[in-house]
């Protein structure tokens, strides 16, 4: 397949997700070139090689014990379980706290731009994190023993990217509503969970996520532009 007709295939693939709003979407036109890699707080490069703990080993005890945990949930989990699963699936940072919005809505374009800034950044250097580990997902690395009761997800499985991005946007509201902290995380560590029992990650992918969010956001707060954008969005916030 020639580089126009792959490109052609990629940018076909995106549209149909999600009109081209998911992480995924984006990921796979900026592969084809079509999208803007700018870097606007962190290089994702940095992420190529950041001292991190691998996955455990394939034939590990710590992978048995994913193993089981995955088994333990596909067992006890509930319709409910699994629609619920299916919703936190589906979150972006901009609806992250639902009704509970900090925000006017819709929201301030400002807003939105800083939403983006972020999320792109993070797209990059999660993918940077799962390419270097390129460990496969419960379902594909246990075709016979896992059954997923939710979409199953494109890409490698550490660390999570949900369980990063709830991370990293629960410190970033912190950053902006630092009362709220303990109902920002509480929700973030609800959408990380939900991917284990849903069957699309190992618990270790969740942890990793969490450990990864928090590094990241630590490097955030050495940016001074993010810094200075974090203030400019208190003054967005409902009064």
């Amino acid at each position: 397949m020639n580089i126009r007709k792959k490109q052609l295939v990629l940018v076909s693939l995106a549209l149909l997700l999600v009109a081209c709003s998911s992480p995924t979407a984006k990921f796979i036109l900026k592969k084809a070139g079509l999208v803007s890699t700018q870097t606007y707080y962190i290089p994702a490069a940095q992420f190529k090689t950041v001292q991190f703990n691998p996955p455990p080993a394939p034939d590990s005890d710590a992978q048995r014990e994913d193993l089981a945990a995955i088994l333990a949930w596909q067992n006890k989990r509930t319709e409910a379980d699994c629609a619920k699963a299916n919703v936190t699936a589906n979150f972006t940072a901009d609806t992250f706290l639902g009704e509970n919005s900090l925000f006017p809505k819709p929201l301030p374009d400002e807003v939105r731009k800083f939403i983006d800034r972020v999320s792109s950044d993070l797209e990059d250097a999660v993918t940077n994190m799962k390419e270097r580990y390129q460990r496969p997902r419960p379902y594909k690395a246990y075709p016979d023993q896992t059954q997923p009761c939710i979409k199953k997800s494109w890409g490698y499985s550490y660390p999570s990217g949900h369980s990063s991005f709830s991370r990293v946007f629960a410190n970033v509201l912190a950053d902006i509503v630092p009362e709220r902290r303990d109902e920002f995380f509480k929700k973030a560590d609800e959408i990380a969970q939900d991917r284990v029992i849903g069957g699309v990650h190992f618990p270790t992918d969740i942890a990793a996520g969490k450990v990864f969010g928090d590094l990241y956001h630590a490097e955030l707060l050495k940016s001074e532009g993010y810094r200075k954008d974090i203030e400019k969005m208190k003054t967005f916030l409902l009064k």
